[in-house]
């Protein structure tokens, strides 16, 4: 799929966001240089202990708050240094890492390979992250500025999973002091440090001037929950909101009218939106049933009209870009007239299902098509919307019979994109929403953790994407492009997942 960044820009308004604070961004602009980003998202932050979510909108935060030993770079897919200045593989089980000097955690204390041990071996022990740190045996420290990581077998995907923001290094004295309370007041080593965090309204981050690698340049990064796209776009055009991300097709099209005020930027992503379907569930368990469905949903009708033709429809649960990804994978094509034999068959026309979806109005609107869709075929459809941690809390639950969703693999490898979302072990709210169980499948993606050589491991990879073709439990929808939008007067801004606030810079 071609990287494409599009330099568009912005936005029809008539009213003012009251919401978002204005005034209070007005008047600072009034008394001085600016010196405040506001940034919005669809939802607010749940968590800001890095090893307890896997959730993009508490990552985007904790990205900034924290380091890790590696950092992928999302405009190219690799793996540059961190914490860790440089690395080297003793053999298929040992990592060596020499880490930088002079490093501090915003309440002063100095980062060492202590930090590193303690906090690989917490995440290693918490059941919705555990899976990516499970075959580490060991970390030794050598000394202050180097540790080893060493794995009871081969594990391939080991420095990948090093750059998950669930690695993020925390403080093993100040975790000793507060406990879990540390994460009410948290301290990284990140670029910047928490300020306050208004429940509901705003969490403000401040720049960390001791920052190992230089001072943001902005001092402060309010973010703020914002659902309607809409508002989110007035924001901009009224100054209220600086930045925000993850527009859908029709703000595409509505920042085009304002070339003066707004910068739009877009790139191919690694996130697949998918329709879960609950495996463990009355008919559901039917594998015959769960293809009807799928055969029963017409994605380009679903592409073309809500995402107006500007994304790729998805023939995997992985995108490309990532380890792993075959162009060869498939999804069932559109076959409305066997989806209708096939549940007129087994008398089930009629049948009644849950259809679950958070407070995304973009798959919202795939819903009620979906609900359409399936009603041709016999199937009638409830769509239950819920508040995004309601949301998550349910479909861990198994409480809903499908769900629509978003997964992106932000390291790169499969291992993070079949894993959590396929494996027996990781049911429910570690990533497994269809509860999905299948001993094939679990033994597939054991071998391929372990398999240090490439080509084979891709082989794996392939089968896998064959076992969910054959059984969907989910139906891969389109993938998802990473869009971000931006007053103008901000350099530095890209088109990525996780923004990184410390790149960006207000124009002089």
């Amino acid at each position: 799929m071609k990287k494409r960044i599009l330099v568009l820009l912005s936005c029809l308004l008539s009213f003012l966001l009251v919401s978002c604070g204005g005034s209070k961004t007005a008047e600072k602009a009034a008394s001085g240089p600016k010196d405040t980003l506001v940034f919005a998202q669809i939802s607010e932050c749940k968590t800001l202990d890095p090893q307890d979510t896997t959730e993009q909108y508490s990552q985007r935060i904790i990205n900034v708050l924290y380091d890790r030993l590696v950092e992928v770079d999302e405009m190219t897919g690799e793996t540059i240094p961190g914490l860790a200045k440089s690395w080297e593989r003793i053999d298929d089980n040992t990592l060596l890492f020499h880490l930088n000097e002079n490093v501090k955690f915003h309440n002063g204390e100095k980062f060492t390979a202590n930090d590193v041990k303690f906090t690989i071996e917490r995440a290693k022990s918490l059941p919705k992250v555990g899976h990516l740190y499970k075959l580490i045996s060991n970390v030794e420290v050598v000394d202050d500025n180097t540790v080893k990581i060493i794995t009871s077998e081969p594990f391939a995907p080991l420095l990948a999973h090093l750059s998950h923001k669930t690695a993020s290094i925390i403080s093993e004295k100040y975790y000793a002091e507060k406990g879990n309370k540390y994460f009410e007041n948290p301290v990284g080593t990140g670029p910047y440090k928490y300020k306050d965090w208004k429940i509901g309204d705003r969490i403000t981050l401040e720049a960390f001037p001791e920052y190992f690698k230089g001072e943001p340049a902005i001092k402060y990064i309010v973010v703020r929950a914002v659902p309607e796209e809409n508002s989110r776009v007035i924001g901009l055009e009224t100054g209220e909101i600086d930045m925000t991300a993850d527009l859908g097709a029709e703000s595409r099209k509505i920042v085009l009218d304002n070339k003066d005020k707004i910068n739009y930027l877009e790139s191919s992503g690694i996130s697949v939106n998918y329709v879960g379907i609950n495996t463990d569930k009355g008919v559901l368990k039917d594998r015959d049933v769960r293809r009807a469905i799928a055969m029963a949903i017409n994605r380009d009708d679903i592409i073309n009209s809500i995402m107006m033709g500007t994304v790729d429809k998805a023939n995997s649960f992985i995108a490309p870009g990532t380890f792993g990804y075959s162009p060869d994978s498939k999804v069932l094509d559109y076959n409305p007239e066997e989806a209708k034999r096939i549940i007129q068959e087994k008398g089930l026309t009629g049948t009644k299902l849950s259809l679950g979806v958070s407070n995304s109005p973009v798959r919202m609107q795939m819903c009620e098509i979906i609900q359409a869709q399936l009603k041709e075929v016999g199937i009638d459809v409830s769509i239950e919307s819920l508040e995004w941690g309601t949301f998550l809390a349910a479909t861990g639950r198994g409480d809903l019979d499908m769900f629509t969703l978003g997964w992106g693999p932000s390291t790169y490898d499969g291992d993070y994109g079949f894993y959590p979302n396929f494996h027996s072990s990781q049911l429910g709210g570690a990533g497994n929403r269809s509860q999905y169980v299948n001993p094939a499948m679990d033994k597939l993606l054991d071998d391929a953790k372990k398999e240090v050589d490439q080509n084979k491991r891709k082989e794996l990879y392939k089968e896998v994407a064959e076992i969910i073709y054959d059984d969907v439990p989910v139906i891969p929808m389109y993938y998802s492009n990473n869009t971000v939008a931006a007053v103008k007067g901000i350099e530095g801004v890209k088109a990525t997942s996780y923004i990184n606030f410390d790149e960006l810079s207000f124009k002089k």
